[in-house]
């Protein structure tokens, strides 16, 4: 009888913890799309990026050399910068692009 009880207390508080350990599959309408940017000559293309994102444009030594506010899903930008590479941040994410 002891045993009985010892195995389906273990059984229990086993099942208990599977439980706790699962995580239901997350709303479609909640998963982010990842941000993309395509740069084309001058033409920078943001895609996916929430509304109302700021977007910011380095030079390789950190200075900021422009800045944008996102407000369409996809939205084009046109940068008016020299030649050469850049960081691009949308948000959180950040990006390396070449104008050529």
């Amino acid at each position: 009888k002891c045993f009985t009880i010892l195995f389906l207390s273990f059984f229990l508080l086993s099942a208990s913890h599977l439980a706790a350990q699962t995580t239901p599959y997350p709303d479609t309408q909640e998963q982010t799309q990842r941000i993309g940017v395509v740069v084309s000559e001058k033409k920078m293309t943001v895609f996916n990026a929430p509304y109302n994102t700021s977007l910011k444009v380095f030079s390789l030594v950190g200075v900021k050399v422009a800045e944008f506010k996102v407000t369409l899903t996809r939205q084009d930008f046109y940068l008016d910068l020299p030649i050469g590479y850049y960081i691009v941040k949308v948000g959180e994410q950040t990006f390396k692009i070449a104008i050529r």
